[in-house]
C-alpha cells in the first residue's frame, strides 16, 4: 500500500506539471496489470460510508436509477445493483472498466469508460441517486468546481446525491493527494440547483488511519 501511494504521488505530480490532471489514473490502472494491491483505493468491498448510509437511511433502491461516479473497480456499483438498483457506473480509465467486467462477468451494472467532463448529454437530470465517493478529492483545486458542476447536474428531480470525502477547514493546508475539501467548495453543489439535506463532519471510524470525513446528502426538489 505504501508503494502504491508513492506511485500515485509520482504519477500525479508528473501529470500536473504537464497540466494533465486526470490522465495519470489510466496509467496507474494499466501499470497494475491486474494487481489489486497496486491501486491504493481498491478495498475489495463496498465503501463503509456508503454501506452505513444505506442502512441508516433505510432507502429502498429497487428499480432506482443510480449513477456511480468514478467507480474504480466496481465494488460500490455491485453492492447497489444487488439491492435492486438499475446502476450505471463510469470511470475515466478504460482499464478500470475492463477490470470491472473481468471481476464481475455476469454483472447487471452498465459499466462505461467516460470522462466526467464529457458525460453524455442524456445523463442530465436523469438519476434518482448519484454516488460520489472520493473522486472530487482526487482532483486539483482548479478543476474541482467544474467537476462539482458536472456531478450536480446528473441528479433528477426528487433525486439525491451522496458525497463522501476528506474534510478540512478553509484555513487548513491542502497540498497533497487526496485533497481534503472545505465546506465552501462543496456549497457549489447548491449552485447546480441542489438543496443540502444533511451534513456530517466526523473522524473516520472505519479506517485505522484517523482522517476527517464529510458525508453530505443533497437533493433536487421539485418546484
Amino acid at each position: 500500500m505504501t508503494n502504491s501511494r508513492s506511485r500515485v504521488r509520482e504519477l500525479s505530480t508528473t501529470a500536473y506539471s504537464r497540466s494533465d490532471y486526470t490522465g495519470w489514473f489510466e496509467t496507474l490502472y494499466a501499470e497494475a496489470q491486474g494487481n489489486l494491491d497496486a491501486i491504493p483505493w481498491a478495498d475489495r468491498s463496498v465503501n463503509p460510508w456508503l454501506l452505513d448510509w444505506i442502512k441508516r437511511s433505510q432507502l429502498s433502491l429497487q428499480d432506482l436509477r443510480v449513477l456511480v461516479v468514478g467507480c474504480g473497480l466496481g465494488d460500490d456499483a455491485e453492492y447497489l445493483a444487488g439491492l435492486g438498483a438499475k446502476v450505471t457506473a463510469f470511470d475515466l480509465s478504460p482499464t478500470a472498466i475492463d477490470w470491472c467486467h473481468q471481476r464481475f462477468p455476469t454483472s447487471p451494472v452498465n459499466y462505461q469508460a467516460i470522462d466526467l467532463f464529457a458525460a453524455p448529454a442524456e445523463w442530465k437530470f436523469s438519476f434518482d441517486l448519484v454516488i460520489e465517493i472520493y473522486t472530487i478529492q482526487a482532483l486539483p483545486a482548479n478543476i474541482r468546481p467544474k467537476a462539482i458542476e458536472c456531478i450536480g447536474t446528473f441528479v433528477a428531480i426528487e433525486g439525491k446525491l451522496l458525497v463522501v470525502c476528506r474534510g478540512r477547514d478553509p484555513e487548513d493546508a491542502c497540498e497533497n493527494l487526496p485533497f481534503p475539501l472545505a465546506k465552501d467548495e462543496l456549497n457549489r453543489f447548491v449552485d447546480t440547483g441542489l438543496t443540502q439535506r444533511s451534513f456530517e463532519d466526523s473522524i473516520d471510524h472505519f479506517d485505522p488511519t484517523p482522517a476527517r470525513r464529510f458525508r453530505i446528502v443533497y437533493e433536487r426538489r421539485s418546484r
